[in-house]
C-alpha cells in the first residue's frame, strides 16, 4: 500500500513537473520541437526502473539513475539509464515518423 502512496506522489510531482515544462517551452516556436520536449520530459518522469537494493519496488528511472550512481558506493546505474536511453529513442522514433509522414502528406496535396 505504501508504494501505492509512493506513486501517486510521484504522479503529482510530475504533473507539477510538467506543467512547469510546458510553461517554459511555450515561447518555443516549432510546435514539433516543442511536443519533443514535453513528451520526452514525461517519458523521463514516469519510466519505471527496479530498485536494485529493495526486491520488488521500482521507482522512476532517472532517481534510481541518480541514487545508484553517485549515492551508493556500487552502485549500478546502467539498468535505469538504459530505460531512459530506449524509452528516450522510443519517443524520437515516433517523432520522426511522424514529421516524415506529415511531409509525405504534404507533398501529396501539393
Amino acid at each position: 500500500m505504501e508504494a501505492t502512496y509512493a506513486w501517486v506522489a510521484v504522479a503529482l510531482a510530475g504533473l507539477g513537473v510538467l506543467a512547469g515544462i510546458f510553461v517554459l517551452t511555450r515561447t518555443i516556436t516549432s510546435a514539433w520541437l516543442r511536443s519533443l520536449l514535453r513528451c520526452l520530459a514525461a517519458v523521463w518522469l514516469l519510466v519505471p526502473a527496479k530498485i536494485q537494493v529493495v526486491e520488488g519496488e521500482y521507482a522512476p528511472a532517472f532517481i534510481v539513475a541518480l541514487f545508484e550512481g553517485f549515492f551508493r558506493a556500487e552502485g549500478n546505474p546502467r539498468p535505469a539509464l538504459m530505460a531512459l536511453a530506449l524509452a528516450s529513442l522510443l519517443v524520437v522514433i515516433v517523432f520522426l515518423l511522424r514529421g516524415v509522414v506529415g511531409l509525405i502528406r504534404g507533398r501529396a496535396k501539393s
